[in-house]
């Protein structure tokens, strides 16, 4: 029993240390207000659940700032992470990014314990140790698991999901595709992709058990039913919240060109997202220990199931080709996979072929290059980002705090980037500086806009203004009304 209880200890060991270094890592900066980089995403994710807190507790109705004089229903993606940070909020008082924050290092951790225990069953102990130490270290692994929005829960359903499924493929308890099938359909409602990258993975795990019996399991059918029953129900309910209220992040409405599939025949398509993956994602280093565990032979048929992981996620950003072009987080789940392939690549060179020492030497300058690169990468382009004092938006949201009421409806002049809204806690409209005209303005006033915000610095968040022309017109706009603000960076005009 002694002994036994020592191997336990043994075996769980590298876990415990995985799981304290990915909290490490992670709680630098936790208490960071909604700046930086993909703050926009981080803001509607954030408005969402302070509405749900400060309005109802609707799931099934989620609020964003930019919705005018409207209660702001919008046709969104299904807002359970939202929903959950806003129940956190209840339980602790009151509002604060540290719960967005802290709810996706959470399900990070989670994603870990399972990634871990996924690998250990489809491979081994050791290649789990070093596969979830690149999960834990890569830079946009760490940025993407501690900000407030739900890609951290994403993969976690990911990883869940197809680990249960494994064990009722293993043991065929109905618990295990209940449970699979739930997070699977979790996945699908959190982001519509999962249909593919877990769909086709979860297909082929299942061929390999039964081949083409595959179509005559009857609970196979009722999984597969069931999830595009949960799905379908969702998004035939956001639509007609589009419908009634106007509001949409442009699934099947609005203007969005997320569908543009002629770029996908271009080079700067695929330069672009190979580019992106190879120095933010792999932080450049770690992507010849991916492509070194690409060339490791697979052992069973089951192991395959990490190569059609990979390409269905390839797939999906052809699928969605503007959206995987300009998100990065897209590319996040293309990473679990590809953390097995290194992990398998430092497991067989590091240990099992340690007489060949070009190759040992080689693996070990990478992995070093790797966290060294890493962290640069990641205090540079994003830690510098959340800068309170370097971030224009920010100052400008205290100024809009200072100089208007909190219920006046504003007009912001950052395009489509809400950043300003959530920080100034403030709602709205938002229009570009293009759209400043009388006519315009004097419409948005009659429906209760009290103030023109903006700034002669940015427009989004991300995106400075540059257009000498643009801020003239603004200019000449503001001399017709009282300014509140205008100090030559930033304007707050009180409209009629």
């Amino acid at each position: 029993m002694h002994n036994k209880q020592n191997k336990n200890r043994l075996q769980n060991s590298p876990l415990l240390f995985l799981l304290t270094l990915a909290i490490a890592i992670r709680i630098y900066n936790i208490n960071s207000p909604i700046i930086g980089i993909h703050s926009w995403r981080q803001s509607d994710t954030a408005a969402m659940a302070r509405n749900f807190y400060e309005n109802n507790f609707n799931l099934f109705y989620p609020q964003i700032d930019w919705g005018g004089n409207s209660p702001g229903y919008c046709e969104t993606e299904f807002p359970i992470y939202s929903f959950i940070v806003a129940l956190i909020y209840k339980i602790f008082g009151g509002v604060s990014e540290f719960w967005g924050r802290f709810f996706s290092i959470l399900c990070f951790l989670v994603a870990l314990y399972f990634l871990y225990q996924l690998i250990v069953k489809i491979l081994d102990q050791k290649t789990a140790s070093w596969s979830c130490l690149f999960f834990v270290i890569l830079p946009l692994n760490v940025y993407y698991s501690r900000t407030f929005q739900p890609e951290s829960m994403l993969l976690m359903c990911s990883i869940i999901s197809i680990y249960y499924f494994i064990n009722w493929l293993d043991f065929e308890k109905q618990q295990d595709l209940i449970l699979s099938g739930s997070f699977v359909a979790l996945a699908c409602l959190i982001k519509v992709l999962p249909i593919i990258y877990l769909g086709i993975p979860i297909f082929y795990l299942a061929w390999t058990k039964y081949n083409i019996r595959v179509f005559s399991q009857i609970s196979l059918w009722i999984y597969s039913i069931l999830i595009l029953m949960s799905v379908a129900a969702w998004y035939y309910h956001a639509h007609q919240l589009f419908l009634e209220y106007g509001n949409t992040f442009g699934f099947w409405s609005g203007s969005t060109n997320r569908y543009n599939y002629n770029i996908v025949l271009s080079w700067r398509f695929w330069t672009e997202i190979f580019f992106r993956t190879v120095v933010r994602h792999f932080a450049i280093f770690g992507f010849p220990i991916f492509l070194l565990g690409l060339f490791i032979t697979r052992k069973t048929r089951q192991e395959y199931v990490l190569d059609i992981w990979l390409i269905s996620v390839i797939l999906t950003w052809v699928l969605v080709p503007i959206t995987s072009l300009v998100h990065e987080y897209y590319q996040l789940q293309f990473m679990l996979p590809a953390v097995i392939f290194m992990g398998k690549a430092c497991s067989y060179y590091l240990e099992q072929a340690a007489g060949q020492f070009n190759y040992k030497k080689a693996i070990l300058g990478c992995l070093c290059l790797t966290v060294a690169a890493g962290s640069v990468i990641y205090t540079v382009d994003y830690m510098f980002k959340e800068r309170t004092d370097k971030s224009a938006v920010f100052q400008l949201a205290q100024q809009v705090k200072t100089n208007t009421k909190s219920e006046s409806l504003i007009i912001a002049t950052t395009a489509s980037d809400p950043t300003l809204l959530y920080l100034s806690h403030r709602k709205g409209w938002l229009i570009n500086h293009n759209d400043v005209t009388e006519e315009y303005i004097l419409s948005k006033a009659k429906l209760g806009a009290k103030y023109l915000v903006g700034s002669f610095n940015f427009i989004e968040s991300y995106n400075l203004f540059v257009d000498d022309n643009q801020k003239q017109k603004v200019q000449t706009f503001l001399n017709k009304y009282p300014n509140v603000l205008k100090d030559g960076k930033n304007f707050i005009a009180e409209l009629p």
